[in-house]
């Protein structure tokens, strides 16, 4: 059972480690107490769409912004906002693949730095996510309907997703589940009998261009997300659907925080 900071047990815990370095004179480092024994998120990139307090306080979760010193895998789930392939530190570059196979989470989110254009094609961490960068991918695009194809995932809970216009152009990766998809349609793709998609196809269609997927990468779970997510401050769901995705990969994660054995509990 994953203890968060609410659990009585990991509060006494705490307490203890405090009042032994305040006896001691010894100095203790917040963070590292928090992170006995709970999860911990490392978020890179631009991550402003997220209200990460909201996060730690439903989830009992510790957030980093840089990786420091801590192995990849101190961390149940990486997020990766906008940042491109060359800006990461190299433990990640080199690390992800076996991380995720190994049971760890990631949410990738799209942007002019991301994928394709952030220089992910044709590398290791490109080819693991459900949105395979493929070529410069951040183009412009009118705003267009989202579809929805699993309304009843678990990250959609309590969101309504409007039109979007800001992503970057994908396929989607083998293996991989579409959770929403970009269909900007033209009324010559009905008439001609063309797919009401996303670019422009043979016959007068568009073709699907997907918004959000999911990837199961052995152990692990991968999240990607086309969007700038920094672009749609009118989607009034976006702080939720954000809290939703790095809620969900907590759960879905078999990264256990670092530290010592955790004692029994019985509920």
């Amino acid at each position: 059972m994953r203890k968060t900071l609410t659990d009585p047990l990991l509060a006494v815990k705490l307490l203890a480690i405090v009042a032994a370095a305040v006896v001691g004179g010894g100095f203790v480092d917040p963070s590292n107490l928090m992170a006995e024994g709970a999860p911990m998120v490392l978020s890179l990139g631009d991550d402003s769409y997220m209200t990460w307090s909201e996060v730690e306080s439903r989830t009992g979760a510790i957030v980093r912004r840089e990786l420091g010193d801590a192995p990849l895998a101190a961390f149940s789930v990486v997020v990766l906002s906008n940042v491109s392939y060359e800006s990461l530190p190299e433990p990640v570059r080199e690390g992800l693949p076996g991380y995720v196979s190994r049971g760890g989470s990631l949410l990738f989110t799209g942007g002019q730095h991301a994928y394709g254009s952030g220089g992910y094609s044709g590398t290791a961490v490109g080819d693991l996510l459900p949105l395979k960068p493929s070529r410069d991918d951040w183009l412009p695009h009118p705003f267009g309907p989202t579809l929805i194809f699993q309304p009843s995932h678990p990250i959609l809970k309590d969101v309504v997703v409007p039109t979007m216009a800001f992503f970057n152009e994908l396929d989607l990766n083998s293996g991989s589940v579409e959770i929403a998809q970009y269909r900007k349609a033209s009324k010559a793709a009905f008439a001609r009998g063309g797919d009401p998609g996303g670019a422009e196809i043979a016959g007068g269609g568009r073709r699907p261009m997907p918004l959000i997927a999911e990837r199961g990468v052995g152990s692990g779970t991968i999240l990607a997300i086309a969007l700038d997510m920094t672009l749609t401050g009118e989607w009034k769901d976006r702080d939720r659907f954000a809290q939703n995705c790095v809620e969900y990969l907590l759960q879905r994660s078999r990264i256990e925080s670092p530290g010592p054995p955790k004692e029994s509990v019985t509920e």
